[in-house]
């Protein structure tokens, strides 16, 4: 049996507290006796309605959307950016082709000192 029901005097300010339907009736009916006699039980009767649980689902959505925050934070933060790859040399000058593909114009490596033969 569950507590829904609490009875209000029509008299005066009393009220029960939160009983089961017959508990509160049988208070009224003892209040009015005591402090209001010969002045039959009236009032009105307040019915407390039943938890609905949506106190529940607020915390589930918040600790999901908890959840997927922190899990997007953590995946930004293992992407690294990737290193910078080497420049790429693009000519349209023919000579200057040869010249990077090591052809016969090519620049010997300043470490390597010119080639015998070569100017």
């Amino acid at each position: 049996m569950s507590a829904n029901y609490r009875y209000w005097c029509g008299e005066c300010h009393y009220r029960t507290p939160w009983l089961t339907e017959s508990q509160g009736a049988e208070r009224q009916i003892d209040h009015y006796a005591q402090r209001h006699p010969g002045v039959p039980p009236g009032g009105r009767v307040e019915v407390r309605q039943a938890d609905s649980g949506y106190g529940c689902l607020a915390l589930v959505g918040g600790l999901f959307l908890l959840l997927v925050l922190l899990s997007t934070c953590s995946s930004q933060a293992r992407s690294a950016p990737l290193p910078a790859s080497p420049p790429t040399a693009v000519t349209t000058d023919p000579a200057h082709a040869t010249a990077l593909a090591g052809g016969e114009h090519a620049v010997p490596h300043p470490s390597r000192g010119a080639s015998p033969g070569r100017p």
